[in-house]
């Protein structure tokens, strides 16, 4: 083995990111007869790169090469031609690649990427088995205001009404009068992240929910109203607006299935059809 001198390596190279015509036969080092060229280098050694840098790229590139061919060379001595021979793996990989690349670009020429609300709720109402929840889940309705404010009674008596919550009444409220406020009563939430927010004391939570529907948080300056206007609890069944993303990814997948089968089926049909293949 022949480990050529670092220095004149550098000299070489820095040569080479001048004058990038170079012949691919001057050789930097030699193991068991194979060889690493200066060309193999250039990518590591640039216009720019100081000499310091240089010489410690070069010579870490150098005796990775070097390492690696050691390794190779004491493999392929210890193999059994049987287990060196890859020709078989490799077909079967380069194979499916050219058949993985091929359904990627049918699928994405031909796949109808809509989803309408109606079919997620198809879908939903059709697997509903799948859609078990492991959480309990709230929808909430809160109104943050200063103990002071004259207008906390009413508050209280709009996010307490048992009928109806009128939100368009208490968000035009609270944009005037309240420190902070959250009426998005359409949206889901994991109880856990509210008892952790709001710093709830509850043990259990589906009694909690059971027992209670409004709770007045009192803090230092300020009172949080707090409505729980709907919950769902562990074992039930998730709301369809929760999977709706769920869902969509489940109906393309499965469109994507589809397709790709009728590729197969049309191709396998139209070959029995042309006599394109024999079965001996």
């Amino acid at each position: 083995m022949r480990y050529s001198i670092v220095g004149l390596i550098i000299i070489l190279l820095i040569s080479s990111c001048h004058n990038k015509i170079e012949q691919k036969g001057e050789i930097v080092a030699t193991v068991h007869g194979r060889n690493l060229y200066k060309t193999d280098l250039q990518s590591i050694v640039y216009e720019g790169i100081s000499y310091n840098d240089s010489v410690i790229r070069a010579k870490s590139f150098i005796d990775k090469w070097i390492r690696n061919q050691l390794l190779l060379h004491q493999a392929k001595n210890n193999l059994d031609a049987q287990q060196l021979d890859f020709s078989k793996r490799l077909e079967e990989y380069h194979n499916s690649l050219v058949i993985n690349k091929y359904e990627t670009e049918l699928i994405k020429q031909n796949l109808d990427t809509e989803v309408t609300s109606s079919q997620i709720e198809e879908y939903y109402n059709s697997h509903t088995n799948e859609f078990i929840l492991n959480r309990n889940i709230v929808r909430i309705a809160s109104v943050s205001i200063s103990k002071k404010n004259e207008k906390k009674r009413l508050f209280t008596k709009l996010l307490q009404d048992q009928d109806t919550l009128l939100i368009d009444s208490i968000s035009s409220m609270a944009e005037k009068y309240s420190e902070s406020y959250n009426l998005n009563t359409a949206e889901w939430h994991n109880f856990e992240k509210i008892i952790k927010l709001y710093s709830l004391d509850v043990n259990d939570q589906k009694k909690f929910l059971e027992r209670n529907n409004f709770l007045t948080i009192n803090e230092a300056d300020n009172v949080t109203l707090l409505r729980f206007c709907e919950y769902r609890t562990i074992g039930e069944v998730s709301p369809c607006e929760l999977e709706s993303e769920k869902i969509k990814f489940v109906i393309l997948s499965l469109r994507k299935k589809e397709l790709i089968n009728e590729l197969y089926n049309d191709l396998y049909t139209k070959a029995i059809q042309e006599n394109t293949f024999e079965i001996f």
